[in-house]
């Protein structure tokens, strides 16, 4: 009879689990919306952006960059990974040389899949490839 109940019980907590989102962590809740700031790389760039979550599978970004000076390339890009880090999307905001509307800043707005975690950072560039990088900023 006991192991009638301890295999009841068992069941009973597996299929709770089978039936929870994927994409649920217990007690981690992060803003459904919101703005954020970008670490810079160099003085030469700016970046900041904002999000929001549309569901459990996708978030609405926005990254800018402004680049400060003479710099050849400079940008911001977002990632966006699942729970466990093994898949992403990213978006990114990129300036060269000759980009119009440069001294305004350029914005990229997209739906990224994965809405698990969200991490921003900047670069520059120059000879086609990036030069100098930005610390990661966890966003949530």
């Amino acid at each position: 009879m006991l192991r009638r109940i301890s295999i009841a019980a068992a069941s009973a907590a597996i299929l709770s689990l089978c039936a929870a989102p994927a994409f649920a962590s217990p007690g981690v809740h992060h803003a459904s919306s919101g703005s954020f700031s970008v670490p810079s790389a160099s003085s030469v760039v700016k970046g900041w952006g904002n999000f929001h979550l549309i569901n459990s599978h996708r978030v609405h970004v926005q990254t800018c960059a402004k680049r400060i000076g003479s710099s050849s390339w400079v940008g911001v890009e977002a990632i966006a990974y699942n729970a466990n880090y093994s898949k992403h999307s990213a978006i990114a905001s990129v300036l060269g040389p000759d980009t119009p509307g440069a001294s305004r800043g350029v914005c990229t707005q997209m739906n990224l899949l994965y809405t698990a975690h969200l991490k921003v950072f900047s670069f520059v560039g120059s000879g086609g490839s990036i030069t100098k990088k930005s610390a990661m900023k966890t966003i949530y």
